[in-house]
């Protein structure tokens, strides 16, 4: 039996000074009955809009010819490979508290190198921003929050680089006419029109599916498809949502396609992988920051001791640490969610056993972090270390979300 739900996204018009629709902004609503985004966690916001546009809605059936702005938290912004859309309708839309440093900036230079093009949003021009600028296609200026004197001042101080200037927040005729004063290139507001909300029904995949698949993918080294095969033909609506996907006109797939094996390799182990990603963060992390919190300190705990000790393999110790609290993210036991991963049975037992060093690392970081005695004066020494670094990186990492 094949389980639906409702998916919603919204869409506001982004117009021209002859009232004619230039592209849509897409935004996130929890459901057809949301008013508001009411974004807790920009990361499964963000995941939500991307895979109910591309996997369920259709990105042609939402903006037509037009192009889609997207907002993009910074995590997404540097890792470009993550996120799979067209480069010719997508464009990244940089929020406002995305940290605008060199690391930034070297991301968004990958993403124009791919093909994309790159807007910034809720903007305020200053003159260490110009190499952000430089690189971007438009500019978005809040007219309300901006006020009229200051964003005639930004309008001024943008107009001699090669962007396109959106006014957004216009909310009235007389906003409309002051701006088109300016001679900025485009509109947002609701003068124009409030975002409107589009639905779809979606099939819906199982957890359990995704976290299947995803540490299948992970294991996957040498090219061999069948046990990803095996995952995707258990779960009607994983196929179907991959299946829309081939036929999504983005992917420009000409053949028809009659296995799920030949569905596998059309999108390829890598872009199934970062698929996989954005309906497991839109599922799992969506609304509940706090366990992804705590969930990234403790895969990183364990990652950053194992790598003080030289051992190999780190990115196993960062799964251990992320599997240790599957539990949590999924309301089951610990052991009947290892047991239905295609995961290795040594580190299975590693983890719910805490054998090998494995389990002895997530036994260390499981000691600090209920602060209980750690007996080796080294280890104590370094785990202590090694969390600091942990809890750095995650900080950095929430706060630029």
């Amino acid at each position: 039996m094949v389980n639906y739900q409702t998916v919603a996204v919204a869409r506001q018009p982004i117009v021209d000074d002859k009232l004619r629709v230039f592209a849509y902004e897409l935004l996130y609503r929890r459901d057809s009955e949301a008013k508001e985004a009411d974004v807790i966690d920009d990361v499964g916001a963000t995941a939500h809009v991307i895979t109910s546009s591309l996997l369920d809605i259709g990105l042609n059936n939402i903006v037509g010819k037009h192009e889609a702005f997207i907002n993009f938290p910074r995590s997404y912004l540097v890792n470009p490979s993550g996120v799979p859309l067209p480069r010719d309708k997508a464009v990244i839309e940089v929020l406002e508290n995305a940290g605008f440093d060199p690391i930034l900036l070297a991301a968004l230079r990958r993403w124009k190198d791919a093909g994309y093009k790159i807007a910034l949003d809720d903007f305020q021009f200053e003159a260490k921003l110009t190499p952000f600028v430089e690189l971007a296609d438009y500019v978005k200026l809040d007219l309300l929050a901006l006020g009229k004197d200051e964003f005639h001042a930004q309008v001024d101080a943008l107009k001699s680089f090669d962007v396109k200037i959106i006014a957004e927040k216009v909310e009235t005729w007389d906003d409309f006419q002051f701006a088109k004063l300016l001679e900025v290139d485009l509109y947002q507001g609701y003068f124009f029109e409030r975002p409107q909300v589009l639905t779809n029904k979606s099939t819906s995949v199982n957890q359990m599916t995704l976290l299947q698949l995803m540490a299948a993918l992970i294991k996957n080294t040498d090219g061999n498809i069948d046990d990803i095969e095996n995952i995707v033909s258990q779960d009607v609506g994983l196929v179907h949502k991959l299946l829309k996907y081939l036929n999504s006109p983005m992917t420009g797939l000409v053949a028809s396609v009659d296995s799920v094996r030949l569905a596998i390799t059309l999108i390829g182990v890598d872009h199934l992988k970062s698929l996989t990603n954005l309906l497991l963060m839109s599922a799992m992390t969506e609304d509940r920051p706090a366990v992804l919190s705590q969930v990234l300190v403790r895969s990183k705990h364990a990652e950053l001791f194992a790598a003080s000790k030289d051992y190999n393999n780190l990115d196993k110790f960062f799964l251990a640490g992320m599997m240790s609290m599957i539990d949590v993210c999924v309301g089951q036991q610990l052991e009947d969610v290892l047991a239905e991963l295609p995961l290795p049975e040594d580190f299975k037992k590693s983890i719910v056993e805490r054998t090998g060093r494995v389990g002895h690392t997530l036994e260390l970081v499981e000691l600090f972090e209920k602060n209980r005695l750690i007996k080796d004066d080294q280890d104590r020494k370094v785990i202590q270390e090694t969390y600091v670094e942990a809890l750095k990186w995650v900080d950095e990492f929430m706060a630029r979300l």
